[in-house]
This record gives C-alpha cells, sequence and structure tokens, in this order.
C-alpha cells in the first residue's frame, strides 16, 4: 500500500473479487465516507469568490452566445419571410 495514508489498511478488509453482501457494501461506504471527511478541508473565502467568478462568467457567456442565436434565427426569419 502506499505510504502516504498511514492508516489505509483498515480500509482494505474485504477482499476486492469477493461480492460484498448489502450490510458489508453499506459499512465500507460509511467508512470510505468518514475517511475522505478526515481528509478533506473546507474551501476557504477566495476559493468560494474564484468559483462565484467562474460561475458568473460561465452564465454570462451562455447568456451572450443564446442573444447571438437568438438574434441571428430572427433575422433569417426577417430576410426569408417565415414568421
Amino acid at each position: 500500500m502506499s505510504n502516504s495514508y498511514p492508516k489505509y489498511e483498515k480500509y482494505e478488509r474485504y477482499d476486492k473479487g469477493k461480492k460484498l453482501s448489502l450490510y458489508e457494501r453499506i459499512g465500507v461506504f460509511f467508512q470510505n465516507t468518514r475517511r475522505i471527511f478526515k481528509i478533506a478541508n473546507r474551501p476557504s473565502r477566495k476559493d468560494y469568490f474564484l468559483v462565484f467568478k467562474i460561475c458568473a462568467v460561465g452564465i454570462l457567456i451562455l447568456g451572450v452566445i443564446s442573444y447571438v442565436i437568438q438574434l441571428i434565427w430572427t433575422l433569417v426569419n426577417f430576410v426569408l419571410n417565415i414568421g
């Protein structure tokens, strides 16, 4: 096993090839969830602001693209006298 996670062996009680029962699968799920919560840390204010800026730019780009498509579609309909 990897040396970067010192207590990783206790999570590998079950063989990978063995079919686990429902109870064992639920137990493994909660063990893995607990391990992830121990490793994870809360993002800082700077990280939250970075995610907000990325989402805002993405929404703005989608809005501009949809506006341009609507404008082109309106012009095409007007020129071809469809609508």
